[in-house]
């Protein structure tokens, strides 16, 4: 039977109504998540009171929003001279495709800040031949542990006091050939290196955890580069900046009010953008919470690269996205949640309690290795660097008195004497954890 064109419309009009009204809504519920880094989530490794102080301050009027899909909504930025992209610990690299897309829109006049270091920034920093050292780097200049280390940053001819956050070393690299080299689409990219570290300082080459003299050490005519900037220009005109610093936890919350960190990083955007303009949140690059979720993420990307003007396209985009959704919906129930990401952790669902017999219950290792994990992460102690749970539990006694940790009798007692706790202990030890 022939469908009129007059039933036709009806038929889009209510395919479209129910994918905005009802299918969207659904859906967004799945994308919501809880990732690191994020500028909408409160938690000490977030970046929340940052994105705040950008929609706050007194002398600047900064429009700011995130994006959640995928690079290619850059695409429809009306005024990239007046738009800053920051980009906080990339969790997955970003294609070919989606490169492609940031070229543009730095060619077109758009500025992006990179906060990275042991993630996938490189896919970022190759393009500008440069590259965040994967290796843990010493400085004589630390507060309080080797972590913390303490340098100096200059904006504009005004040094601010940075604390940065187990740091690495940004180094000229190689080009790989299936990458760009911007001084081809760009003519005399201009560098300007904004903060270092000390002449005393070290890359830990061998990952050995310690100073040796296999590891490299900083040239006496300056440090290693923690901050870079690149301003890009044509023959003709100005194009847009890239800067990259090579800590993704100056922003955090947990960061942000130490030294002069926030009055720093105001300044520097301040610096690419002025005082008014389009700031957007590259949301897109962190740990999703779910399969659906991740899966949802990639077709809001697709959809929008299928973006035009012309009957066709719109009819097609509309059409893969109702395709994708369906596919998504379906899989999601189907599919196991993913591994996460190696320090975010969600103790909300502890594991059935077990009979333990003469072995330990599953769930209560798991819980210890959190447990020693958040303390590793609240106070900043190296000892525990890339050591396995056991190795961490001999240290631990030690440690609690030389870094003054303070430890409930649920704590002392999931760390001391395991095979005390009961299944209501454990539940109440994983809430405690949670909110700890």
């Amino acid at each position: 039977m022939a469908v009129s064109s007059r039933s036709g419309i009806i038929i889009l009009f209510v395919t479209i109504v129910v994918c905005t009204f009802i299918l969207f809504p659904i859906l967004q519920v799945v994308v919501e998540r809880d990732p690191q880094l994020s500028a909408y989530d409160n938690d000490k490794n977030d970046i929340s009171q940052f994105r705040e102080s950008l929609e706050t301050g007194e002398d600047t009027s900064y429009n700011v929003s995130a994006i959640l899909s995928n690079p290619a909504v850059l695409e429809e930025v009306g005024n990239p001279s007046e738009t800053l992209l920051i980009i906080a610990g990339t969790e997955s690299p970003y294609t070919i495709l989606e490169l492609e897309i940031l070229v543009e829109f730095i060619s077109n006049g758009g500025s992006i800040l990179v906060f990275g270091d042991f993630d996938y920034s490189n896919t970022i920093a190759n393009l500008f031949g440069i590259e965040y050292v994967k290796h843990k780097l010493w400085d004589k200049n630390y507060r309080g542990n080797v972590s913390l280390i303490e340098t100096t940053a200059n904006v504009d001819g005004v040094s601010y006091a940075v604390l940065l956050n187990e740091p690495v070393a940004i180094k000229p690299a190689p080009i790989p050939p299936s990458t760009w080299n911007l001084n081809e689409g760009f003519l005399n990219p201009y560098q300007t290196i904004f903060m270092r570290t000390s002449n005393m300082s070290w890359i830990d080459s061998d990952d050995d955890g310690a100073i040796t003299r296999d590891d490299e050490k900083a040239p006496s005519s300056g440090g290693f580069t923690l901050g870079t900037r690149f301003d890009l220009r044509s023959e003709k005109e100005s194009l847009g900046s890239a800067v990259f610093i090579s800590d993704s936890s100056v922003p955090i919350n947990d960061m942000l009010d130490r030294s002069e960190n926030e009055e720093f990083l105001l300044a520097l955007v301040e610096s690419m953008i002025g005082t008014k303009g389009l700031i957007l949140f590259d949301e897109s690059r962190h740990t999703q919470d779910s399969f659906g979720a991740s899966l949802f993420q990639s077709a809001l990307g697709f959809y929008f690269l299928l973006s035009g003007d012309t009957v066709v396209l719109q009819v097609i985009r509309l059409n893969v996205l109702i395709a994708v959704i369906i596919f998504t919906m379906a899989m999601s129930l189907r599919q196991p949640e993913p591994k996460r990401w190696y320090h975010i952790f969600d103790i909300r669902k502890p594991r059935p309690f077990r009979s333990y017999g003469h072995n330990m219950d599953n769930g209560i290792l798991a819980l210890q290795g959190v447990l020693l994990e958040r303390i590793r992460l609240k106070y900043q102690i190296y000892e525990f660097d890339e050591k396995p749970r056991k190795d961490r539990l001999e240290l631990l006694p030690k440690l609690v008195k030389s870094y003054n940790i303070p430890l409930d009798d649920d704590f002392k007692m999931l760390l001391g004497a395991p095979t005390k706790i009961g299944p209501n202990d454990l539940r109440s030890i994983a809430k405690k954890l949670s909110a700890w």
